[in-house]
């Protein structure tokens, strides 16, 4: 009875967090990209499902780590589904093309929306840099992380999907790290338990 209450807790903190954070933090910052908004006005339930689907992965994600046990199906959905979203977002939400910008700071600023994304950009990567320390160590994440970003913004640019800017490429790298560090210690968590199991 006390799991039960425990993991129903665990999905209305889940669903608070997603709401707030969708609506305080995702959806002002993605109002601002003109085309973007135009391929979530295509679906009406877009916030709606982007609310759900950030609950059900925290949610699924807080269970298992109680557990200290992985399911690799809930990886393969999480990372399906959040790959699809970060290449929508990635390739569509630029207002402005064919650009570069060597400002390596220019995220430091007082208006909101600027300083909203320059988090958004840190948080988009925390999962990829997750991904990459599954197979690859400290070293071997920065390169392939830089690497990753490197080509994104390139690819922005090349084929006017966006800008190529210095600020992105640190902003993305930072959130890979802070994912590779976060997944690092959470692969501690669950080796422990097994060992201990052993």
């Amino acid at each position: 009875m006390r799991k039960i209450l425990e993991y129903s807790l665990a999905g209305v903190l889940s669903f608070l967090f997603s709401r707030a954070f969708i609506h305080r933090i995702v959806l002002p910052t993605l109002w601002g990209y003109p085309r973007l908004t135009r391929v979530m006005a295509r679906f009406p339930k877009t916030t709606v499902l982007l609310i759900l689907f950030l609950t059900l992965a925290l949610w699924l994600g807080w269970i298992q780590w109680d557990l200290k046990r992985l399911s690799p199906i809930y990886g393969y959905l999480i990372y399906s589904v959040y790959l699809l979203l970060l290449f929508i977002v990635l390739f569509t939400k630029a207002s402005v093309y064919h650009a570069v910008n060597l400002n390596p700071f220019d995220f430091i600023s007082h208006d909101r929306r600027t300083i909203l994304e320059a988090l958004l950009n840190v948080i988009y990567f925390i999962p990829l840099g997750g991904l990459y320390s599954l197979k690859a160590d400290f070293t071997e994440t920065n390169i392939i992380a830089l690497l990753t970003i490197l080509g994104i913004e390139i690819l922005q640019y090349v084929f006017y999907l966006g800008s190529f800017a210095i600020s992105d490429i640190i902003l993305n790298w930072v959130g890979c790290l802070i994912g590779f560090t976060l997944f690092t210690i959470g692969a501690r968590h669950f080796k422990q338990t097994i060992k201990t199991n052993a």
